[in-house]
């Protein structure tokens, strides 16, 4: 599975997120201020999940949704 790991620079209002820039965004000013925060995405996550609870079919060589 494909998992891109991610830093942003956030600031929050007690628990709302006011924003987010990404770590390497030159443009803003405000970093200083700001919390870092590291997290992992997982592109693929759940996708077993999702093809079992559904129908397909292959027609012609292309898996079709039903």
């Amino acid at each position: 599975m494909s998992k891109i790991r991610l830093t942003f620079y956030t600031k929050w209002d007690e628990q709302e997120l006011k924003c987010a820039c990404y770590i390497k965004n030159p443009m803003c000013p405000r970093y200083k201020e700001c919390e870092e925060l590291e997290f992992t995405l997982s592109v693929y996550d759940g996708i077993e999940e999702c093809m079992r609870s559904r129908k397909y079919k292959k027609e012609h060589g292309v898996v079709k949704q039903i």
